[in-house]
């Protein structure tokens, strides 16, 4: 905001011309369109640097791999909820907001300042006795599973898997912080049996793609995205009645018998 005049917001994401549209410095006409890929897009769009092919087909991997749509999961759940009244736009909104916490893609962002400060306190010193000192502290603050780092009901989260084996079968070596990431979960398995999961590894992703903590969560969101689209789109078809409204017949009371009211006699 400008401090000699506070009504004005600058901006630098775009800028709506006469015959063309600029976005975050580009001509959309002459330099955007058809060269872009759309990983790419949304990595200027963060404030972030374009993306090559590659890092490009990354992300599509991931985002492949993170397919878990079953309507079950309680984000997914707020979908088909907020899809119920025959809006898949409302059902998207609803999903939006329930991962606007500890539950999605905006948990990325911890995990990613976990790596950070990992990264920072390690120093020169990469041996496994500095590192279970660097994390120390992080687990001596918090009971629960750390930022990125556990799974329900399951030995491994199978999206991770899924990812593995894709980047094992095309040969690729991954960066320095997924190299990390998979560090900390030796430890982390070994004390608290909590494995890294899909946020973790997303996080650890996007930094070795150049991204900063704060830049991460959006890109994470949209490697989820697909789950809510489906959960969406079906939802909003099927419209079910039983979501807006819970028949009578499903519906007992346990409680005190109805009472007359002395003053209704």
């Amino acid at each position: 905001m400008s401090e000699r005049d506070p009504t004005r917001l600058p901006t630098r994401v775009g800028h709506a011309e006469h015959g063309d549209n600029r976005f975050r410095g580009r001509s959309v006409r002459d330099e955007l369109t058809g060269a872009l890929p759309y990983w790419s897009l949304l990595s200027v769009a963060v404030g972030h640097r374009p993306l090559a092919v590659d890092e490009c087909d990354l992300l599509d991997a991931l985002s492949v791999a993170a397919c878990a749509a079953d309507p079950r999961i309680w984000p997914l759940k707020a979908v088909r909820l907020g899809s119920a009244a025959g809006s898949a736009t409302l059902g998207m909104c609803a999903g939006l907001l329930v991962t606007d916490g500890v539950h999605g893609p905006r948990n990325t962002t911890d995990a990613a300042q976990l790596f950070e400060t990992l990264r920072a306190r390690l120093g020169d010193d990469d041996g496994d006795d500095a590192l279970a000192a660097a994390l120390e502290p992080e687990l001596a603050a918090r009971i629960l599973p750390l930022p990125g780092f556990g799974v329900a009901a399951r030995p491994l989260d199978e999206r991770v898997t899924a990812f593995d084996a894709w980047y094992a079968r095309d040969g690729r070596a991954l960066g320095p912080t997924w190299t990390l990431m998979r560090r900390v979960e030796a430890l982390l398995v070994a004390r608290r049996r909590t494995p890294v999961n899909i946020t973790g590894a997303t996080a650890a992703l996007l930094l070795d793609l150049g991204f900063t903590p704060a830049q991460v969560h959006l890109p994470a969101l949209f490697v989820a995205m697909p789950n809510f689209v489906a959960n969406a789109a079906e939802g909003a078809e099927q419209a079910p009645a039983v979501l807006r409204e819970l028949p009578r017949a499903v519906v007992r009371y346990v409680g005190r018998p109805p009472r007359r009211s002395p003053r209704s006699r």
